[in-house]
Parts: structure tokens; C-alpha cells; sequence
């Protein structure tokens, strides 16, 4: 295998990191970068790097129409595939392999179940071709079924017909492949059988593919030209003769140097392109991460100013005049709780406006729910303390009791000014402690209402993106 192939173990810390990433504000162009990528780690780099003496895999690509079946079938000199007038034919891909498919098609064989491999005639030792549907063929979750195969192929034969061969769909499989290093046959089939036109027509799609980039130079030799002929119906291939140079190619591939240099290429070019794939990630999120912090860090002060405001209110007995009346003070702290919100919610607003972040409407006060969700948190403060005084090792207060402990704790908390009855002063002695820390969980409540609100600015901006994951998304070794 090519020396400097990431190791296994590297490729597997990367497909975690990129499984793991919340990619927050870095945006869609970010997370089909992300899903792309890690395709190509699981579904092809990972499985060629840890099985770099598994055949070759061939990917036979083309448009409908551009005599695919009938080569595929031709070269096997039996019927693999199913030809015909009908477009398009191949709705399935179809391996023609050996025992045993190479790792790197297993991906394929999971989503795509179908007729895979066909034994029975053999290619030759250390390939399997792939016969693909055209590039329009997608399956259920609406990827195209010949790109998802090109993609995790080591080779590819791209076969166009003289009567389309300028069909860009043609032309971007070729970059396709081209991309990542792929070594690409171009076959250009159904020629008329008069040399002058096929000279004339191959000599134009050389041009076109050199034009291009996708070979150096405008060469004759650079295509492989099939004539039209006679398919047999038994087979639905052509003659021997008329794929020798073909079936040649895919001998000279077969070859164990010719088909490790193939491979090793193909994990040097896919290693080149995730490696600049995870540049471009460390990029994009290190970008949304200050966009996140620009946006996020403004919301969460404010928030935190108005709910100190709020607890601060409380401790100065601001709502000590309610503190008898329970559903009294559910209302007012509440509303209270809820016009601090409101008044966070217009500056967050505000100041999103000014960085140019866009702002609904409902934005610019409290949330609908604020109020109502207070006013439960409030009175289930109060319902609590029973159960808090028994929590801090208190006595177990039930029945009238536990009212009147409930009364004197919420007028001591409300109330700085409060001077318990001897009888409330008794009770509060069996439980030292409760007046603190009702106090304290008021506090917390009152802080998680207000806070609570800061969601619906916050829920859409991801979490921030941990150092650890970041420094994973890189194919050097870790120290």
C-alpha cells in the first residue's frame, strides 16, 4: 500500500470525529462537505486501506444507451447483464467477480441489494467489474446509484456512444472519478463501421476529454473505439473480436504491479481529497464557531442580567406583600420573571439586527409560555418544601403542618424583614437550614424561567464544537 495512506486506526478516529460533528451555524454547504467525506473515509478509503490486496474494483459507467450491458456481456462472452432496446436497462448495478467481493463494495452490497456477483465465468484474477445504471438511476434516499458505486471503485471504464459522447452527464462522471485520482478507460462504442468516421468522431472525443483535463493530450490512442455490430442474442454481447482491445485493458489492470500501482493512485488521490475536505471543515467550523460566540455570548448576558435582576428583587422583598397569598405570588413573580425575559429578549434582538443575523418577529419580547411556565415553577417551589425540609434531614411535616411550614418558609425567604411567631420559630428550629435553601432553589427556579426564554435565540446555533473533535479531523497521526 502507498506509504503515506493514513494508518486504519487514524481513519477510524476521523469517520468518530466527523459522526460526532454539530456543525451549528457552518451551514448546508458545510454538511454535505461532512456527509461526503465521511462516505468516502467508511466506504472506501477505510476498507482499501485495510484490505490493499482485495481485487480491483472496476466501475463501468456511462449515460442510458451508451452500450454498457452489451460490453460488460461481450467481454464476459456470456449474458451478465440484461440489454436491450428499453432505456434504461440497468435499473441494478451488477459485479462480475470472484468468491469473494473486495471490502470496498460493501457499502454498495448493503444499500443495494440485488444480483451482485456472478461466478460462474470468472474475469480475470484480482478485478471485478461493475456494470452501473445511469447516472439518473437513484435509490430510496435519492443518490445516484452509479455515483455511489464510482465512489467507491478503484478503477473506471467510461463508455460513451458515438451518437452522444458530448453528453455532460458522460463528462462528469469522468471528473467524477478524476477527482480522486481514479484510473479511467474511455471507451467511445457503437461506432459507424467506416474507419474514416470513426477516426473522425474518436480524434473529436479526445479533443473534448483533453479540452477538459481528463487526459493529457488529444490522442487516437487515448480511446478505446468499438464498432457497431451484431449482438448475439444468446449472449447479448458483441463478437471476440470487437472488444479484444477492451478486453485487453482490463487484462493489462488485472496485472498484480499494474493493479497495485491502480490502487495505490486511487488511495492517494482519495487521501488528497479528504484530507483538503478536512481543512476546509476545521474552516468552516472554526468561522461558525465566532459567528456562534458573536451571536450567542450578547443573549446569554442579558438573559443573565435579567434573571439576577429578578432574584435580586426577591432578596430585597420586593414581593414581600404577596407573601401570603400563594396564588398571589405565583402571579407576580411570574410576570415579573417574564418581563425581565421580555426586556433580554428586545436587546438580544436588537443586537442581532446590528450584526445583520435575521430576527423573527416574535423575538423582540418574552415567549408566549414564559408567564404560564412561571407561574407552575412558582407553585411548585412552594409544593416542595415539604419535601426539601425531609431532604436536609428535617423532620416530616404532612397534612396542616406541612402548610403551616410551607407558610412561615415563604414568608422568611420573601420577607427580609420577616419576625417568625414563637410558634413559627419553633418549627423552623426542627428544620435549620430550610429558610437558606428554599431561598436558594427560588433563586435557581427564577433563573431557569428567565434562562429557559434565551432558547429560542440559542436552540439554532449548535453547541460549540470541542477542541478534541477538532483536533481529530486530521489525517496526521496523533501524538
Amino acid at each position: 500500500m502507498v506509504d503515506h495512506a493514513p494508518s486504519p486506526q487514524r481513519l477510524a478516529a476521523v469517520a468518530a470525529a466527523l459522526e460526532r460533528l454539530d456543525l451549528g451555524l457552518a451551514g448546508g454547504a458545510a454538511v454535505d462537505l461532512r456527509n461526503a467525506t465521511r462516505r468516502l473515509v467508511g466506504e472506501y478509503l477505510a476498507p482499501r486501506v485495510a484490505q490493499p490486496d482485495d481485487d480491483l474494483v472496476i466501475a463501468v459507467v456511462g449515460v442510458s444507451g451508451a452500450g454498457k450491458s452489451t460490453l460488460v456481456n461481450s467481454i464476459a462472452r456470456r449474458r451478465l447483464t440484461e440489454t436491450g432496446t428499453r432505456r434504461p436497462t440497468t435499473l441494478e448495478p451488477v459485479a462480475w467477480g470472484h468468491a469473494v467481493l473486495p471490502a470496498n463494495l460493501d457499502s454498495i452490497r448493503r444499500r443495494l441489494p440485488g444480483r451482485m456477483v456472478d461466478t460462474l465465468r470468472s474475469p480475470p484474477d484480482g478485478v471485478v467489474l461493475v456494470d452501473t445504471p445511469p447516472p439518473d438511476v437513484v435509490d430510496a434516499s435519492g443518490r445516484s446509484v452509479c455515483d455511489q458505486i464510482l465512489d467507491v471503485a478503484d478503477a473506471c471504464i467510461l463508455v460513451a456512444g458515438a451518437h452522444r459522447y458530448a453528453d455532460a452527464a458522460g463528462f462528469d462522471l469522468a471528473a467524477r472519478a478524476a477527482g480522486r485520482g481514479v484510473a479511467t478507460v474511455f471507451v467511445l462504442n457503437r461506432l459507424p463501421v467506416t474507419p474514416e468516421l470513426q477516426r473522425v468522431l474518436v480524434s473529436d472525443f479526445a479533443e473534448k476529454l483533453a479540452r477538459t483535463g481528463l487526459i493529457e493530450r488529444p490522442e487516437l490512442a487515448s480511446v478505446i473505439a468499438i464498432a457497431e455490430g451484431v449482438v448475439s442474442p444468446e449472449r447479448e454481447g458483441l463478437s471476440t473480436d470487437a472488444v479484444t482491445g477492451l478486453r485487453k485493458e482490463v487484462e493489462r489492470l488485472s496485472d498484480p504491479q499494474e493493479r497495485r500501482r491502480v490502487i495505490d493512485a486511487t488511495v492517494a488521490g482519495s487521501t488528497r481529497v479528504v484530507a483538503g475536505a478536512l481543512a476546509a471543515l476545521r474552516s468552516a467550523l472554526i468561522t461558525a464557531e465566532a459567528r456562534r460566540i458573536q451571536l450567542a455570548d450578547p443573549v446569554k448576558l442579558s438573559y443573565a442580567e435579567a434573571a439576577d435582576a429578578v432574584t435580586a428583587a426577591v432578596r430585597s422583598g420586593e414581593f414581600a406583600e404577596v407573601k401570603d397569598d400563594p396564588a398571589a405570588l405565583g402571579a407576580a413573580l411570574g410576570a415579573a420573571a417574564a418581563r425581565r425575559a421580555g426586556r433580554a429578549a428586545v436587546r438580544s434582538a436588537d443586537h442581532w439586527e446590528h450584526v445583520g443575523a435575521g430576527t423573527a418577529r416574535g423575538l423582540f419580547t418574552h415567549g408566549s409560555e414564559t408567564p404560564t411556565a412561571a407561574r407552575e415553577r412558582i407553585e411548585w417551589w412552594q409544593s416542595d418544601i415539604p419535601r426539601l425540609a425531609a431532604e436536609l434531614g428535617g423532620r416530616s411535616e404532612r397534612g396542616r403542618k406541612a402548610e403551616r411550614l410551607v407558610g412561615a418558609t415563604r414568608a422568611s425567604v420573601l420577607d427580609p424583614g420577616h419576625t417568625p411567631g414563637r410558634r413559627e420559630r419553633r418549627m423552623l428550629d426542627r428544620h435549620p437550614g430550610l429558610v437558606d435553601a428554599a431561598a436558594e432553589r427560588l433563586a435557581e427556579e427564577l433563573i431557569g424561567i428567565v434562562t429557559a426564554d434565551a432558547t429560542r435565540f440559542t436552540a439554532g446555533l449548535g453547541a460549540g464544537v470541542p477542541w478534541g473533535v477538532l483536533a481529530q479531523l486530521s489525517l496526521e497521526e496523533q501524538p
